[in-house]
């Protein structure tokens, strides 16, 4: 086997992740004005508590496997792990957002459905790439490496996507909610 490309497929893996993972505290650092005229405090109490959840799922999703390049099935083990935990964080995170309800703002549920739409479509991507590799052998290298290439691609478009909070922020009355729940200011993006 090649190690040379395996160790490029499975850098590019780790990168994507971390890239997927960030969150980085907010720029402005203000809280936002008690009682600020024409905020939805509901909102604000329902964007703080979906926040939560994505933190949570985000601090599950930080600890990277390790990926040892020089010995594939070990890599191969550890990356299926991590892909079966993010299937699982992203599940955690839709039923975290379905048990709050519908966002009390204007057109919370059609809000809500895109949000939905988004976690289906990124665990959908995650399962399918997690079953390639699981079944991919490592001693075939091509087909292997086409598994992690594909396992990349799926930390890509989690990666390049603001994921449900940018479906939820797209709601006007819950953007402005967002900026003001605590427990969304650190996120960067979910």
């Amino acid at each position: 086997m090649r190690p040379r490309p395996l160790a490029a497929a499975l850098a590019g893996f780790a990168a994507l992740t971390l890239a997927a993972c960030s969150s980085h505290q907010d720029a402005s650092g203000g809280a936002p004005a008690a009682g600020a005229a024409g905020v939805n405090s509901a909102a604000v109490t329902w964007s703080d508590h979906v926040c939560e959840v994505v933190r949570a799922g985000g601090v599950k999703l930080s600890q990277l496997p390790a990926v040892d390049p020089s010995a594939p099935a070990r890599a191969k083990d550890s990356l299926v792990t991590y892909l079966g935990s993010l299937s699982e964080a992203l599940t955690e995170l839709a039923g975290g957002i379905q048990r709050e309800g519908v966002p009390p703002v204007h057109d919370g549920q059609a809000t809500l459905e895109r949000a939905m739409s988004t976690l289906d479509a990124s665990k959908s991507s995650v399962e399918t790439a997690k079953a390639k590799l699981a079944a991919a052998a490592v001693t075939d290298q091509a087909t292997f490496e086409q598994a992690v290439r594909e396992a990349s691609t799926a930390f890509q478009r989690l990666g390049t996507t603001d994921g449900p909070t940018k479906d939820l922020k797209d709601n006007p009355e819950l953007a402005q909610a967002f900026t003001q729940a605590p427990n969304c200011r650190n996120l960067d993006t979910a």
